[in-house]
């Protein structure tokens, strides 16, 4: 024990050395576990939930004619819509583009305003463009950024959101065709 403070007088070196000793351990417990983290998102064949939904809905499912280069799907699903009323449904695809953005088809027989409102982010809806003779509206809101377009047939409502580009949202809206059997 000689040479050993006795307790209570210990010195703001010694509380140094001691903090020094616990960061070096943490920062070795730190670089042995460290992993890099990459956001892997997987792709899906969509054509099996595209037969489930035209199976079970009588308004035409849309789809992309092609799916342009560089374009994954995402996501893919024919759902109850959680914005509507009970039996309504909703078609929703999704894809990621060759710019780590996202593109979204969404198809309802919900009300309207509700399922623009969650598929545009609660976006204001102020501009319109035309896309072979249909009239889209145009909705934007910049944070989160988050652009949509959406056009009403009867009781459907088509929206194309996502994160893209404006003209690449057109350019996905205009591929819209109804899926064959």
């Amino acid at each position: 024990m000689a040479g050993r403070k006795p307790r209570g007088r210990e010195t703001a070196y010694d509380m140094v050395l001691s903090m020094g000793a616990v960061l070096l351990a943490v920062a070795l417990i730190l670089i042995i576990s460290w992993r890099p983290q990459k956001e892997v998102l997987p792709t899906v064949d969509y054509q099996a939930a595209v037969a489930n939904a035209r199976l079970q809905q009588t308004w035409p499912i849309l789809i992309p004619a092609s799916i342009p280069e560089g374009f994954k799907a995402t996501s893919a699903r024919f759902e109850p819509e959680s914005y509507g009323s009970s039996g309504d449904v909703r078609w929703y695809l999704g894809f990621q583009t060759s710019s780590q953005e996202f593109v979204s088809l969404w198809q309802s027989d919900g009300p309207v305003r509700k399922v623009v409102a969650a598929a545009s982010n609660n976006a204001t809806c102020d501009g319109s463009t035309k896309i072979g003779g249909v009239t889209w509206s145009k909705c934007e809101v910049p944070d989160p950024i988050t652009r949509a377009m959406y056009k009403t047939d009867g009781e459907v409502t088509t929206i194309v959101s996502g994160t893209a580009s404006w003209d690449e949202l057109t350019a996905f809206a205009s591929s819209l065709t109804p899926a064959k059997p």
